[in-house]
């Protein structure tokens, strides 16, 4: 074979190795073409505008379900959902969602979304709040004032989602999300849960009473506080005794409390307006506490759910979640007693609320003169032009 034909095959086997290589390197970048390509910005923009229709489908917001959703591509260009979410049909309604945001329906999908509670858990997954009043955070480890977002009280029941150190996110009874230290909620099991529940109830109708020990001295720093629900052992003269959640025995004084045979019972008899305006009223000249809920100090829609709630009927949290629920009602003359009146102040749409108690008045938490009654009349002496201003309209919460 002479140099020619030996530079000639060298030639050949040289572009041979160097197809092979551009084969292996297509197979490598190969992309699925079903799928259009987007843009990381792109995928981030349809993420949220995923998250906002399945909030609005299920009519909750971010304060009320965890819905922390991530999507990407993977090696195989499969779409990649990512993240944690708070409940399985949620889940498959996000991707649903997002499939038809993008007009892929029946695409291929990898699904790694982490359904809670985290397994790490165990089957330790509910809690009971055994201190007076607790602050619930926005995160682990949060404990100035403006990381509170509401508060829990003792007897309250919790879902457990995510634990980080000794801290824990919870929902509370009225889907409110938030982080409670762990110091301070006794964890059980949903059959230990049950069990708690089977017992008589004592609830707690004075505004605020001491939690005694056997020398009869308070236990704790805090008074239990009006709405406490805790289990019933006995009468034992003028004393009523109970269990804190998690065994400790503690005496209450018999005038402050009520016994109740459950307790749902005290929270599902219904009132009319003149017994939420007199729960209200108790209040009057209590200083504003940011995310308060209980006797040491309301926000507007603390004050609100609480007198509600103590008389039957079901709030949601925040003032404009409130603003979702009941009969709209638009014009000032035609409100009744009991009716929520709204406000737009800092920030756009419903951020205040109070409760209507008839003459053009109404009760409510400001961040300045607390529980307080001003007027729409501009003549009243309880006037408030600045409320009056920035009225957005009302709801009928009683039928």
């Amino acid at each position: 074979m002479n140099v020619k034909n030996i530079n000639k095959l060298f030639f050949i086997l040289i572009l041979f190795c160097f197809l092979i290589f551009l084969g292996e390197c297509n197979k490598s970048m190969k992309y699925d073409d079903t799928l259009p390509a987007f843009s990381s910005e792109k995928l981030s923009e349809l993420t949220i505008q995923t998250k906002k229709e399945v909030l609005k489908k299920i009519g909750l917001t971010e304060r009320e379900v965890i819905l922390d959703i991530k999507v990407s591509f993977d090696k195989k260009n499969n779409l990649l959902f990512s993240g944690k979410i708070s409940d399985s049909n949620l889940k498959e309604m996000y991707i649903k969602t997002f499939l038809k945001f993008i007009g892929e329906e029946n695409s291929k999908y990898v699904d790694n979304i982490t359904i809670l509670p985290d397994k790490a858990l165990n089957d330790e997954i509910f809690a009971v709040v055994k201190y007076p009043v607790v602050n619930l955070e926005s995160a682990p480890n949060k404990t100035f004032d403006d990381d509170v977002v509401t508060q829990a009280k003792m007897g309250d029941i919790l879902k457990i989602f995510e634990m980080k150190e000794n801290w824990y996110l919870v929902q509370m009874e009225d889907n409110y999300l938030g982080w409670i230290d762990g110091n301070y909620i006794w964890k059980c099991n949903r059959d230990s849960l049950e069990n708690y529940k089977k017992s008589k109830f004592v609830f707690v109708k004075a505004k605020m009473t001491d939690a005694l020990g056997k020398d009869f001295k308070p236990i704790f720093d805090k008074k239990l506080v009006q709405g406490t629900v805790i289990p019933y052992i006995a009468e034992e003269e003028n004393k009523i005794s109970a269990i804190i959640p998690g065994g400790q025995k503690v005496y209450l004084n018999k005038e402050d409390v009520k016994v109740i045979k459950s307790r749902e019972e005290i929270f599902n008899t219904k009132k009319g307006a003149e017994s939420i305006i007199k729960t209200a009223k108790q209040y009057l000249n209590l200083p504003y506490l940011w995310g308060g809920t209980t006797a040491y100090g309301f926000d507007c829609s603390g004050l609100t759910q609480f007198a509600f709630k103590m008389n039957g009927y079901n709030l949601r949290r925040d003032a404009d979640m409130q603003f979702e629920q009941g009969i709209p009602i638009n014009d000032k003359k035609d409100l009744k007693p009991g009716d929520l009146v709204f406000f737009q102040t800092y920030k756009e749409g419903p951020s205040h609320v109070g409760i209507y108690i008839g003459n053009n008045k109404f009760i409510h938490a400001g961040s300045k003169s607390g529980i307080s009654i001003n007027s729409f009349i501009k003549n009243d002496p309880d006037y408030s032009e600045y409320l009056d201003k920035r009225f957005i309209g009302a709801r009928r919460i009683l039928p």
